[in-house]
């Protein structure tokens, strides 16, 4: 037993240590923290301990154990989750709660459980190393083949069928006179390779589902891959960015992740997740240019270390990656999805100008606001003693009936004898003994306090009375007050005060203002349920869900009360300003102007250092409409109404057509120069032509309409009717690492939402190697990962079904979690711990498949615990044998002749392939960890984020990605056949020429960047086409469609 005398994170060293061996386990100080010698010097140990070291102190004793750092190997294993030790994480969390207690040791395999054996041999049969002697159904997808150890062979002398312990002898066999008993668990060291007859040639490939990979980079069976890239390409918009939903209300994207991401089938991995929805979002999206109700099939959630701020002449905005879509309309009047990275100050977007959602009518319930007030209604208080006497008759007594009620016996009698009103919640549970719901109107609070009507419909009255209440009206505890100077307004909010709740309000001088107050906490607590905030309501309110939800009749009354109060008629009624300090009520309101089909503008500036936020209304046309659907009786409408009667044209610079003046000038010319036809319609041609004025929508309708060209009027009367074109002013690119949102829609990919209303665009993927490939035995090594990244992975991964069994990925995986909070001196020994599972199951002869994410953190840990022994460091301070250690961590796989026989077979053949994650910082391939490993790997399967940015999926770049298994052409040749390769050709062939197109193309985009793909002949301009089609019709693959895998 020897003594610590330092610590250094953590390594530890102890002295006293004479007689230990190299990477002994070892217990360190009073609490046995698990350790592992990785250096001796005299009486001196260095030890990297696999446990949190913070409170060891110099003195406390390390105690050998004699044995290296090995695992258990049997039945159990598989579905199991393990810590970098093989430590079982349920276990741990049944004996120990949520945290690893320091010290705790709890066996890696239950060894209390039974198992069925089934021997495969019998008595006086010859065995030895690696021979099964019988199985074991393990899960329902794998049986556990038991293996005579090695070391241990001789003639069987006892075996029978029956349950058995793992610990138990299920078998005796006896050889020079010893007898040996085997047990259906193995221990093994895991520095040790596990012994093979004969490594074979890797001529066999593991068919991974992924089209880029088996096509043209194809891994083989007991193979090494390295899948080194930026991982987590941003996707979409920011999670703050509003979305309309198909009931009407808005939401951010955000929220409508957190909302839905248990709500189905959900995936995650490499800093990606998505959810694919049981049943779908309602949305509403663009589609043959209006717009309609669609239902977002999956919602997503990723990163992005760069955005896009796109701004138009409108004032909307939109926070997006480089690679999200808007739709831009051209010159030529085509609407063409552009990428954010390739939009223009001064491009076009198609917005919309009116979105045709009726909405609902909307109910109140004041079961469902109100619990400890009392109820008023008549109907109510009449019927109550009647079923109390009804209940207590089947209770037995009223005391009991008040006992299960919930009351006491004296508030009973209060209620029964009509002494006291009844709780809202006592007349609930009473007539759910009844089995029926209470009507109830009319509620009052304690003691003196007035009774009011609840409305039980959302009506345009009470839209309106609360457009006054957010406009110029406040909540106080036990009020609701109304400032306004115009006697006009407070007469017509006690007007409303007194027809929706029955309530009289009082006139006063609130600190100047003239105001109207109406004392009622009941009141106040339905306008608090309904969104009315209670503080700071001028930077905090919003657009309450009930109107939003509501028919556009009552959201018009809402808005024409609250441009009384915040709004402003400017030049004479030309222009109309509605103001607030809330920026998420000037973006719903936008949303529901748009409901409303009324063009508008959105402004944002400074006024003594805080935002104020404004909606202009500016033309004949808009504030017309406006009018006509928002009218209420006051002079500001009166005002407008003038304006509107004026004989004067109205004009908006907002809403205009961006055609081209040479296009125009060719549909003019095509259509034989009408002149005197477009003059008679009031177009002059001159202007638009020469001058290069933009023609307002009404005038682009008359010229679609005189020159008669179909797509030009569909576009005018179609397009145009549900959109309009809206001018990019800014573009901003923001340097940021941001969390991602995104949600699918089918067909239309797309859907309304951002900072005032937008088309966006959507997309979605996964990787889904380990749920697609060919191997029978998964074995997923978390090494080294963030805390929630390795519980995304813990949560969801076990709810993946196996395409191959339709039974649960589980049934065939074990998992190591080894996150990065942990000591990272464990991330070695998790790797480690992988690499045994799979040749133990590979010694059984099944095909295996590990996969480690990331290897860069193992690298990390070796760099530290290297500094931490004052070693000499390596290239950017990794030790000089990581090289040395990487080799021999991927030597370990291969295809291989397997000891032992199974069923008569001698000659049995598996396999343990390894692919390793690696995450070079900031994408630089040229580090150590990533060159050292693409050494010892024999395909390279480099992730691109510029082609995860364009939508590509699988995002695996074919210009930097290779695979060195040159023998797997032959096996393709021979076996690939049918609708993969036509008569008389060869895969090999094949794969040739896609590759030449794609070479192809790359050279050609560089000459295309400079002068223009105009300038390339016909050929060249074919063969990007035919590179297209491999790219976008083969290579991508829809991670959501099961048919588009394999």
């Amino acid at each position: 037993m020897g003594k610590i005398i330092r610590i250094a994170g953590p390594l530890v060293e102890a002295s006293g240590m004479r007689g230990s061996r190299m990477y002994e386990v070892v217990r360190v100080g009073d609490e046995g923290l698990i350790g592992e010698i990785i250096k001796l010097e005299g009486d001196v140990a260095s030890i990297q301990v696999y446990e949190e070291t913070t409170g060891l102190m110099p003195g406390e004793p390390v105690e050998g154990t004699g044995n290296p750092l090995s695992v258990e190997l049997g039945p159990g294993v598989l579905k199991s989750i393990y810590d970098g030790i093989q430590r079982p994480l349920e276990l741990i969390k049944t004996e120990a709660g949520d945290y690893i207690t320091r010290g705790i040791s709890v066996p890696a395999i239950d060894k209390k459980k039974k198992w069925k054996f089934v021997p495969k041999v019998k008595e006086g049969d010859k065995v030895s190393r690696g021979d099964v002697i019988g199985e074991i159904k393990e899960t329902e997808v794998v049986t556990h083949r038991v293996m005579v150890p090695v070391g241990v062979g001789g003639v069987v002398q006892n075996i029978d069928e029956g349950s058995f312990r793992v610990e138990d002898t299920v078998c005796v066999v006896k050889e020079n006179g010893n007898e040996h008993g085997i047990a259906s668990m193995q221990v093994w060291p895991v520095r040790k390779a596990r012994p093979f007859k004969e490594k074979l040639p890797p001529d066999i490939p593991l068919m991974t589902g992924q089209r880029i990979f088996d096509m043209f980079f194809p891994l083989a069976k007991g193979g090494t891959a390295a899948i080194p890239g930026p991982f987590g390409a941003g996707k979409c918009v920011v999670g703050g960015t509003p979305v309309l939903l198909g009931d009407g209300s808005i939401t951010t994207m955000k929220d409508v992740y957190e909302e839905n991401k248990l709500a189905g089938e959900r995936v995650r991995g490499n800093g990606e997740e998505f959810t694919y929805l049981k049943e779908g979002i309602g949305i509403l999206s663009h589609d043959n240019g209006v717009v309609v109700p669609k239902h977002a099939t999956a919602v997503y959630k990723g990163k992005t270390n760069q955005v896009y701020r796109i701004k138009t002449r409108t004032g909307k905005v939109a926070e997006i990656t480089p690679v999200h879509k808007l739709f831009v309309v051209g010159e030529d009047l085509n609407v063409r999805e552009t990428e954010a990275q390739n939009l223009e100050v001064g491009d076009y977007l198609l917005s919309p100008r009116s979105i045709e959602f009726e909405g609902k009518g909307q109910v109140i319930s004041p079961l469902g606001i109100f619990g400890e007030e009392r109820v008023c209604d008549p109907d109510v208080l009449n019927e109550l003693p009647g079923m109390i006497e009804i209940l207590a008759k089947k209770h037995g007594t009223k005391k009991a009936l008040a006992k299960h009620l919930g009351v006491s016996y004296d508030v009973l009698i209060g209620y029964h004898l009509g002494k006291n009103k009844p709780t809202v919640n006592f007349v609930k549970a009473l007539y759910e003994e009844f089995g029926r719901t209470p009507d109830v109107h009319r509620i009052k609070g304690e003691r003196q306090s007035k009774e009011i009507i609840i409305p039980t419909a959302f009506t345009k009255d009470f839209a309106e009375f609360l457009g006054l209440v957010l406009g110029d009206g406040s909540l106080k505890p036990a009020s609701v007050v109304f400032y306004n100077n115009d006697a006009k307004m407070l007469d017509r909010f006690e007007e409303l005060a007194q027809s929706l709740f029955e309530l009289d309000a009082q006139r006063d001088i609130c600190n100047t203002v003239r105001c109207s107050i109406i004392g009622s906490t009941i009141l106040v607590k339905l306008l608090r349920y309904l969104g009315v905030p209670a503080k700071q309501k001028s930077r905090t309110c919003i657009m309450p869900s009930i109107i939003l939800k509501s028919r556009t009749d009552v959201i018009a009354k809402f808005m024409g009360a609250y441009f009384l109060c915040d709004g402003h008629v400017a030049h004479n009624g030309r222009e109309l300003e509605i103001g607030t300090a809330s920026r998420d009520m000037s973006i719903q309101q936008s949303y529901a102007l748009l409901r409303l089909g009324i063009l508008h503008k959105l402004n944002e500036r400074i006024v003594n250092e805080k935002p104020q936020y404004r909606l202009f209304i500016s033309g004949k046309e808009e504030v017309g409409r406006f009018y006509e659907k928002c009218n209420l009786d006051h002079p500001k409408f009166e005002m407008i109404a003038k304006y509107l009667s004026a004989d004067k044209r109205g004009f908006t610079s907002i809403d205009a057509v961006p055609i081209g003046t040479g296009y125009l000038e060719k549909l003019y010319r095509a259509a034989g120069t009408p002149y005197a036809r477009l003059k008679n319609a009031g177009l002059e041609m001159h202007n638009y032509i020469k001058n290069a004025e933009c023609m307002s929508r009404e005038m682009f309708e008359r010229f679609a309409r005189v020159v008669g060209d179909p797509s030009l009027i569909r576009f005018a009367t179609n397009d145009m009717q549900h959109n309009f074109c809206d001018k990019i002013t800014e573009i901003e690119v923001i340097d940021e690492e941001l969390d991602v949102y995104d949600i699918t829609v089918p067909e239309t990919q797309n859907f309304v939402g951002g900072f005032g209303p937008m088309f966006l665009h959507n997309t979605v993927s996964q990787h889904q190697l380990a749920k697609w490939c060919d191997a029978q035995v998964i074995i997923y090594v978390g090494c080294g990962e963030r805390g929630n990244e390795m519980t995304e992975v813990l949560e969801e991964f076990p709810h993946l079904i196996d395409p191959h069994t339709g039974l649960p990925l589980m049934e065939r995986t074990a998992m190591i979690a080894n996150t990065s909070n942990m000591p990272v001196a464990a991330r070695e020994a998790s790797v480690y711990t992988g690499v045994t599972l799979a040749e133990y199951y590979r010694d059984m002869g099944y095909d295996t498949a590990m996969m480690a994410d990331s290897t860069s953190r193992w690298a990390e840990a070796m760099r530290e615990i290297s500094s931490r022994l004052e070693e000499m460091p390596g290239e950017e301070g990794y030790p000089a044998y990581l090289a040395s250690r990487v080799a021999e961590f991927y030597e370990r796989a291969g295809r291989v002749k397997i000891f032992g026989k199974y069923n008569g077979k001698d000659d049995r053949v598996a396999s343990a392939s390894f692919i390793g994650a690696v995450s070079p910082p900031g994408g630089d391939f040229s580090e150590p960890v990533t060159q050292n490993t693409l050494r010892v790997t024999r395909v390279f399967w480099a992730l691109d984020a510029r082609l995860a940015h364009r939508r590509h999926f699988p995002s695996i770049n074919w210009m930097t990605s290779y695979s060195l298994y040159g023998r797997l052409q032959e096996w393709f040749d021979n076996e690939i056949r049918g609708d993969w390769v036509p008569e008389g050709k060869r895969w090999s062939k094949l794969r040739t020429e896609a590759m030449k197109l794609l070479q192809k193309e790359s050279e050609l985009e560089e000459i295309v960047q400079l002068v223009g793909p105009d300038a390339l002949d016909a050929k060249d301009r074919l063969t990007l086409e035919a590179a297209r089609f491999v790219r976008e019709a083969f290579l991508q693959q829809n991670a959501f469609a099961d048919v588009d895998s394999y």
